[in-house]
């Protein structure tokens, strides 16, 4: 296939994803009203975070660089299928997806490109630590945001009655004797962790699992070239093992530009092992 072919979509994707403008120095990160002890939940967080990333960024950077350029970022996650919507050959020739697959994929690049639209408020042309850890925080924050807006009476603390108000009843729905149905209840059970009846402190954060999770998507994606051994351009059975030895059900081939769907295949609890199994290779 002609090289300038498979270029074309690349640039076109990435002047969108660069399009918006940016304000380096903008220190906000919509982090203003929160609860003191969720703020700084945050941003620690946001710095545990951005300080993981940093050797992963390393590998961008050359020995004159001492800052890597947020086009060279996207760059480099952009082949890889980063902000990519569609199928998956190494998993969907025999099954094709459902629209419930396809509405996540597309669901995943809108976060893709989300992420570079909080960087570039707080990187300008180059990334550090600090827009990293501001960018995090703004993503970060969205979540627990929207859990105090369901804080109706202002004490800090979100009841199951307020907490069902995000989280309306359908129509015919079967509820309780007290009104809630098994999804509400379920719902604010999953924050509500020591059960006293409210969503409260950094409970509130516990909504900002997925994010942490994407971060080190990212991050997997960036180095997942390491792992081609032969230099195909496609990751085989064997090298898979190599990387996630307990996986099962590996795929036979997986081509690098689908590597981040892939990767968002992994467990959680796996990600970060693929990360730095991926960072030990050269």
């Amino acid at each position: 296939m002609n090289k300038s072919i498979m270029r074309h979509p690349i640039s076109i994707l990435l002047s969108t994803l660069m399009s918006f403008p940016a304000f380096a120095g903008d220190s906000s990160s919509g982090l203003e009203g929160f609860p003191g002890e969720v703020r700084t939940r945050i941003q620690m967080d946001a710095s545990t975070i951005a300080t993981e990333w940093l050797a992963t960024l390393q590998t961008l950077a050359t020995p004159e660089e001492k800052q890597v350029p947020l086009t060279k970022l996207i760059r480099k996650l952009m082949p890889y299928g980063f902000a990519k919507v569609g199928g998956l050959s190494a998993r969907d020739v025999e099954n094709p997806p459902d629209r419930w697959v396809l509405r996540r994929r597309e669901n995943d690049a809108k976060y893709d490109r989300r992420f570079i639209k909080a960087l570039q408020p707080h990187s300008g042309d180059f990334l550090t630590h600090q827009s990293f850890a501001k960018a995090i925080e703004s993503l970060l924050a969205v979540w627990p945001r929207k859990l105090l807006l369901l804080d109706s009476d202002g004490d800090g603390r979100i009841a199951l009655a307020e907490y069902a108000l995000g989280s309306p009843l359908v129509q015919n729905q079967e509820t309780d004797e007290d009104g809630f149905a098994e999804h509400q209840r379920r719902g604010f059970a999953f924050y509500d962790q020591n059960k006293n009846g409210s969503i409260d402190g950094t409970e509130m954060v516990r909504s900002t699992s997925y994010v942490h999770k994407k971060m080190r998507q990212y991050m997997s994606a960036l180095l997942i070239s390491r792992a081609d051994v032969d230099g195909d351009s496609s990751l085989s059975q064997s090298e898979l093992r190599q990387i996630v030895p307990e996986s099962k059900d590996l795929p036979k081939s997986v081509p690098l530009s689908e590597a981040i769907f892939w990767i968002r295949l992994v467990d959680t609890d796996g990600i970060a092992p693929l990360r730095d199994t991926l960072l030990g290779k050269k």
